[in-house]
């Protein structure tokens, strides 16, 4: 267990108060037990705006996560926070263990699915940008491209907007690394109930679109 400590902080919206305190990795991983519920120590409110720097996924943050359903490191897109190429071996080797409680298993399976859909060059929708404006000093409106000014004639107010290439998010060899060890565990997914998730909240709706062929198969052999 990691013995480093993670900043959280919040400013109460009503009288602006000011807090900090640091968390342990434990408590700065998951969405219950970051929860700052105490009211504001100045005015009594419970209204705050609120940031906190959060740890990387780990084998013992997982370990504790996959065992108990009562922790989520998000409760909305989990596995869209999971789903980090450099998370892909903790994923599969939670996903294999039967210790790990079966939603959460159905959450990794989701992530598994996210990584090669945002790697395979087909179906990637990952893309990067980075915008910079700033205040037009004479009317306090953003500029736009109508008004036909160049970044080169009014450096001091300009709006500046670049966009990414999405290809550069691209990465067909591990798309298809991340394929194959989801077309190997397909009677896993089957066995986690993903031949059926037509559900859009299911973690697994969208593995079923992706092993249709495998499920349909499955299907038959059990009809028979």
């Amino acid at each position: 267990m990691s013995t480093e400590q993670y900043e959280q902080s919040r400013t109460c919206d009503s009288c602006g108060y000011e807090e900090k305190r640091l968390l342990d990795e434990l408590s700065a991983a998951f969405e219950q037990t970051r929860a700052w519920g105490e009211p504001c120590p100045q005015c009594g409110s419970t209204e705050f705006s609120e940031s906190a720097s959060m740890p990387g996924l780990s084998r013992s943050v997982l370990s504790i996560w996959a065992t108990n359903d009562g922790l989520s490191f998000s409760q909305q897109d989990e596995d869209l926070v999971i789903a980090s190429r450099d998370n892909l071996e903790l994923i599969l080797e939670f996903l294999d263990s039967p210790s790990t409680h079966i939603w959460k298993r159905r959450v990794l399976a989701s992530a598994l699915h996210v990584l090669w859909y945002n790697a395979y060059p087909k179906t990637s929708q990952v893309a990067g940008f980075t915008f910079t404006y700033e205040i037009d000093s004479l009317d306090d409106d953003f500029l736009s491209d109508e008004e036909d000014i160049t970044f080169e004639e009014y450096e001091d107010d300009s709006c500046c907007f670049q966009q990414v290439s999405p290809e550069s998010f691209y990465d067909e060899e591990f798309a298809a690394k991340v394929a194959e060890e989801i077309n190997k565990r397909a009677p896993l997914f089957i066995e986690l109930g993903a031949d059926s998730a037509e559900e859009f909240g299911n973690p697994l709706w969208y593995l079923h679109d992706y092993l249709r062929e495998a499920f349909e198969k499955y299907a038959g052999k059990s009809t028979n």
